[in-house]
């Protein structure tokens, strides 16, 4: 009977827990879906609109990815982001989804393309920009499909209406829409946007036409546009979607993490100093940001000319940077570079380097003894 009573118990409690744990589950929502009245499309449209985590608190101002038939792929660009954002590599941008029905995907990217195509210029555009922080100049499009020959139409007839295009899987690339962007090719002297288009070698049904596209652009627009294509052969019609996304965004937003140089070789190639301050000021002017150089980047080329033993350029970076070595929150950093310097002799500069590394760290014990240690080297 008692038995029988703990296991009544035990049945309740654990059925009470279980009661819980449902009310205290909630959603998990990911940006936010607005209803917009279009008067060129004479209907309300369902946008939906992902912000950065920082959004609210950052002074930055973003760049905007526009997916279409964001029902399926509007995750595909948060998730890039939100991978990569924390660690610099990537900006904060704005994902605007372009939810479609499966009954309109062909009048919207075909029949009545152009109507499609003036409610993304005139409407939906103008809107996102007058109601987020954005960079004007930077926006890119994302198409699969029927989308994705619908932005090769957009790109030779508004080109300027994206500046980055990513196309998967096209379907639907018409000879004309081909011919319209030679047209434009050969009216151009440079157009400032980058091609990415892809294609699985099993969808034999798309292969011509998108070759066709990728031979015009190997004769016609090699000094004209950026452009890449990359036929898969362990990519499908549906999973091209992913790596488009990943690799279109990694190109399209390459200047953008902090520089990281993998020898000083690589370093001096650029231009030294002078060369990297001149590629931190095209990309502070590009996405409106700080033209200093970053931290991180100075922490890389210091590390790495310990690493390749070269205290001339150690010097030269002290000199240019003076008060980065004494900015670590680390006292094993201290003791690191202090060591450098012992290793070339240059035991002043050791002394004081630990005496700063002291000030804030007074209790270190391995910076106390180090100064021990470089004031009898000194001394003699």
């Amino acid at each position: 009977m008692v038995k029988k009573e703990l296991f009544f118990l035990l049945f309740i409690l654990l059925a009470f827990q279980g009661i819980i744990a449902q009310n205290n589950s909630t959603d998990f929502n990911v940006g936010k879906t607005l209803k917009l009245n279009s008067v060129i499309l004479n209907q309300e449209r369902e946008i939906q609109i992902y912000l950065p985590e920082d959004y609210q608190t950052s002074k930055e101002k973003c760049p905007v990815i526009y997916v279409f038939d964001s029902q399926k792929y509007f995750l595909n660009a948060v998730s890039y982001q939100q991978n990569l954002r924390f660690q610099e590599e990537s900006p904060g941008f704005i994902v605007v989804g372009i939810k479609t029905k499966n009954n309109e995907r062909r009048k919207i990217y075909n029949s009545e393309s152009y109507k499609f195509s003036n409610y993304i210029e005139k409407e939906l555009i103008p809107y996102i920009n007058l109601n987020y922080k954005t960079l004007p100049n930077e926006r890119v499009f994302f198409g699969w499909q029927r989308a994705g020959a619908f932005g090769i139409e957009l790109l030779a007839s508004k080109p300027n209406l994206f500046k980055g295009y990513f196309i998967a899987s096209p379907t639907f690339l018409t000879k004309k829409r081909i011919s319209d962007l030679e047209i434009l090719i050969d009216n151009s002297i440079k157009l400032n946007n980058y091609l990415y288009f892809t294609l699985g070698d099993v969808e034999t049904w798309s292969l011509d036409n998108t070759n066709s596209l990728a031979k015009l652009l190997e004769e016609k627009a090699k000094n004209k546009l950026q452009w890449k294509y990359d036929l898969f052969k362990n990519e499908n019609h549906y999973s091209t979607t992913i790596v488009t996304m990943n690799k279109g965004l990694k190109v399209f937003f390459k200047d953008y993490a902090p520089i990281r140089y993998y020898s000083i070789n690589q370093f001096k190639e650029d231009g030294n100093i002078k060369g990297l301050k001149q590629l931190f000021k095209v990309r502070g002017e590009r996405y409106d940001i700080s033209k200093d150089i970053h931290n991180k980047t100075k922490r890389y080329l210091f590390l790495l000319a310990v690493k390749e033993n070269n205290f001339d350029v150690f010097i030269e970076l002290d000199n240019v940077f003076p008060n980065f070595l004494a900015s670590f929150s680390r006292d094993i950093m201290f003791e690191r570079f202090g060591q450098f310097y012992v290793k070339h002799r240059a035991y002043k500069k050791a002394i004081d380097y630990y005496k700063i590394g002291l000030q804030k760290f007074p209790e270190s014990l391995r910076l106390q003894n180090r100064v021990k240690e470089i004031s009898k080297l000194f001394k003699k």
